[in-house]
């Protein structure tokens, strides 16, 4: 069954256009056909991956949804045989989940034949309450229709509140019947890894054009192997 996968998050500069990146990459390295699209009215990082072909989309206007550029979103994902990453901006978090739920257009997705999973990223350090609350909000409201593949980013500092992790938290206890599956980024040394990872984001690159660019040292394209493979080992379940 094609997937289409929404990264929605409130919260920007945690990582939600690189976690679209990652789902993205991992489709096209199993030989499946993706689709992406970058919603983002402000900073559409996605579409800068050049090697995603990706669709910029602006549905906003006047902070509105603009309901004409919406249906017609809704008629590519519909109509096209092809798997799906919508990348989702901080600004358009809440009139974009609201048009979501108001329209029920999960549930045309599924009756499309498609899945609908909703990808959200939860961060550490000072954004963790935040991101916290707002994954909260999207178990809450979001339809049945739609399973959700929770991301633990913790380059921005550890992900846990008074000693307790995120499955040991109110919001997960209450909600993980809707968690399809949790990803793990875990913190990198910043020497190393870190580092790597970190020149793979900014110069905007997929991991195979980082693995056939001179740009990356033999080691740094080792643990750029590294990388990936943990990454996709832990999708393989459920992307």
């Amino acid at each position: 069954m094609k997937q289409v996968n929404i990264t929605l998050q409130g919260k920007g500069g945690i990582g939600k256009s690189f976690v679209s990146s990652l789902i993205a990459q991992n489709l096209k390295d199993k030989g499946e056909p993706v689709i992406c699209i970058d919603t983002d009215p402000i900073n559409a990082t996605l579409s800068s991956f050049k090697a995603l072909n990706v669709r910029q989309i602006n549905l906003m206007v006047d902070r509105r949804i603009n309901e004409a550029v919406f249906d017609e979103m809704m008629e590519i994902v519909l109509s096209e045989d092809s798997h799906f990453v919508i990348d989702n901006g901080a600004a358009s978090f809440v009139p974009l989940s609201n048009y979501l739920i108001l329209h029920d257009a999960l549930k045309v997705i599924v009756n499309a034949g498609k899945q609908p999973i909703i990808q959200t990223v939860i961060a550490g350090g000072l954004a963790l309450n935040n991101t916290l609350s707002d994954f909260a909000v999207l178990a809450e409201q979001m339809p049945p229709e739609a399973m959700m593949i929770v991301w633990l980013n913790e380059h921005m500092g550890s992900i846990a509140y008074e000693g307790k992790t995120f499955e040991q938290s109110k919001a997960y206890q209450k909600y993980q019947d809707r968690v399809l599956s949790i990803i793990h980024l875990p913190r990198q040394n910043e020497d190393t890894f870190g580092q790597t990872i970190e020149q793979l984001i900014s110069d905007r690159l997929t991991f195979t054009e980082a693995l056939e660019s001179s740009a990356f040292r033999i080691m740094s394209k080792q643990r750029l192997t590294m990388y990936r493979r943990g990454i996709y080992e832990q999708l393989a379940e459920v992307v």
